[in-house]
């Protein structure tokens, strides 16, 4: 599971994690490394409690809806601008995959 975690800097130097997806979840720690790892840690005791999101569907068809993105991922393996775009990304180490 992937979940977007806001990460915030007080002024004390210390960090506040909170899970996007599940709003109650927040911890505090003294570094952004120990506030990361306490973050797994209580997002795993809520998945060994049984907590869970799912998708349900409203409407006659009974199914969830697919996300909408995903039919368009690849689709234009050959823009240049994208790949340029990557490039000045990384070059600015703007991305840092996990």
């Amino acid at each position: 599971m992937i979940v977007d975690i806001e990460l915030t800097r007080q002024t004390n130097n210390r960090y506040i994690a909170r899970a996007l997806q599940f709003p109650d979840v927040a911890v505090e720690a003294v570094s952004r490394d120990k506030a990361l790892a306490r973050m797994r840690e209580a997002l795993l005791a809520r998945r060994h409690a049984g907590i869970e999101i799912v998708q349900i569907a409203i409407g006659d068809d009974g199914e969830p809806a697919s996300p909408a993105w995903p039919r368009h991922a690849g689709e234009f393996p050959d823009d240049e601008a994208y790949g340029a775009m990557l490039a000045e990304i990384e070059r600015q180490g703007a991305f840092s995959p996990c």
